[in-house]
């Protein structure tokens, strides 16, 4: 699927769409990069066809193969640099009466004082806590934006599918608006994280329980029926290291027999109605392309106001990496975030 929304288009919402870049990188590196791909490849493909060896031996043996899995992610997505090297800090909450009802961190910048606040919302296939790069990622967002993260925890699949993971940033998010009822906050997520923010955000909204100022995503995924034709196209081409089928392993898990389509676990069937500005960052090389475009255009028929930045090569949330990229990923996002806590708080 390619963009199909451009500036200045008649729809329903406004939405803005700008190309970061234009992918005229050397065939050389291309090639490179699709051989890299495909040797990961065919790592996850291994990895999930001994997931499904281990799911046969029975729920011990899975869920002993699960925990190891996730002490190889977070050493495999562990930082590059030092997390302190970021201009921020995990720092202790504000004191309050109460306690968030899911476990929390909480960061802030280190040399400026923090204006509002960030409703973090972490990736990792449903099925893995926040790692060491992406926490890295959270605290260049405090310092970038100026800004107080409140990150909370959810229950994670297998052990605990679908809606639990939407029910547990629901209560932290109710939490947080009886808490601070009048801090301007903007929701920042990336990739699985997406879909988990976007559901709650439609049920706290159904229920009266108010908006953020702004949402962000980076690298979005919001359909776990995995509809995208990038999902297909980047599988076979070996233009990304995942994979169809390493998606379809973990929706699965998230599922546990829920529809891929209900809108709990894929918030692009859910309703956008009354949502406040957006902003997505996705990239043309990512499996989950087609996901953003199809979430621009659902946002769009709601008469949202979005904006849209596509980059040409990226990896899945390429901001998590030390590069210029992810550098010039961060510095737009934060100033969307600032721009729009900026905002609420003169409201």
């Amino acid at each position: 699927m390619s963009v199909a929304l451009s500036v200045g288009q008649p729809v329903a919402g406004r939405v803005v769409v700008e190309n970061m870049d234009v992918g005229a990188g050397a065939a050389v590196k291309s090639i490179g990069r699709r051989l890299a791909n495909r040797t990961v490849q065919w790592l996850f493909t291994r990895s999930v066809r001994r997931t499904l060896r281990e799911y046969g031996k029975g729920q011990d043996a899975f869920m002993a193969h699960v925990e190891k899995a996730r002490r190889t992610y977070d050493r495999f997505d562990a930082p590059i640099l030092p997390m302190m090297e970021a201009e921020a800090v995990r720092v202790a909450g504000p004191g309050v009466l109460s306690s968030p009802p899911a476990p929390s961190e909480w960061f802030a910048p280190k040399s400026t004082e923090p204006r509002g606040h960030v409703f973090y919302v972490h990736g990792g296939s449903f099925v893995a806590e926040r790692s060491p790069r992406i926490t890295q990622l959270v605290a260049r967002f405090a310092a970038t934006a100026e800004a107080r993260v409140f990150a909370p925890s959810y229950r994670l699949a297998p052990e605990h599918p679908c809606p639990a993971a939407v029910e547990d940033i629901v209560a932290a998010w109710a939490w947080f608006r009886e808490t601070y009822p009048d801090e301007p906050v903007v929701a920042l997520a990336e990739s699985a994280g997406a879909a988990v923010m976007l559901s709650a955000l439609q049920q706290a909204n159904a229920r009266g329980l108010g908006l953020p100022a702004g949402v962000v995503l980076l690298s979005p995924w919001v359909d776990l029926s995995l509809q995208s034709w990038s999902v297909t196209a980047a599988s076979l081409m070996g233009t990304t290291p995942y994979t169809m089928e390493s998606l379809a392993l973990v929706a699965r898990f998230y599922l546990n027999g829920l529809s891929a389509t209900d809108a709990i676990a894929s918030p692009l069937f859910g309703s956008f109605d009354g949502f406040p500005p957006m902003l997505i960052h996705a990239s043309k090389g990512d499996i989950l392309y087609d996901d953003a475009v199809r979430l621009a255009e659902k946002v769009r028929d709601a008469g949202g106001d979005l904006t849209v930045r596509l980059w040409a090569e990226e990896t899945h949330v390429w901001e998590r990496m030390n590069t210029p990229k992810a550098k010039q990923s961060i510095l737009l996002a934060a100033d969307f975030i600032r721009r729009r806590l900026d905002a609420a708080a003169l409201n």
